[in-house]
């Protein structure tokens, strides 16, 4: 398999090698067109590639490792359940997540870019919240207000 330059390059960017395993992993996640769990990263591998030797165990260690390079996020649902996305370098994400019914929307909060720049202003504590979960109730399972 060729590996994509984009995922190469982020990788060795961070000091990596770029095994084969994970070349496969995070270009099933990149491609993917919305969270994805480890599960369904899997799944995506082996349809693109039935014959790929790659466990569930190695889509998570790549996982967790992604994520602690800042080329993948997590966010953990309601349910306790971590879906992940591929970071598109140098952007910013929130979501707004309902506790009740577990639906998750996307939202963009400029906001949180002078929150972090105030805390970094305060206290010199280099927050990182570009990629934010906000727990809460949907309109459709909060009180009626009517």
């Amino acid at each position: 398999m060729s590996c994509e330059p984009e995922i190469a390059q982020a990788v060795r960017d961070r000091g990596r090698r770029l095994t084969i395993q994970r070349a496969k992993i995070l270009s099933a996640l990149r491609h993917a067109s919305d969270h994805q769990s480890a599960e369904q990263i899997l799944d995506r591998v082996r349809d693109n590639d039935p014959h790929a030797d790659i466990s569930l165990s190695t889509v998570y260690r790549t996982l967790e490792t992604s994520t602690d390079l800042h080329l993948t996020s997590e966010l953990r649902g309601a349910s306790g359940i971590s879906v992940y996305e591929w970071n598109d370098p140098g952007t910013t994400h929130h979501h707004l997540e309902c506790r009740d019914c577990g639906r998750t929307e996307e939202v963009d909060l400029s906001a949180l870019q002078l929150a972090e720049a105030e805390i970094r202003e305060r206290s010199g504590f280099q927050a990182d919240i570009r990629h934010l979960a906000i727990p809460g109730l949907c309109v459709d399972c909060g009180p009626d207000d009517g």
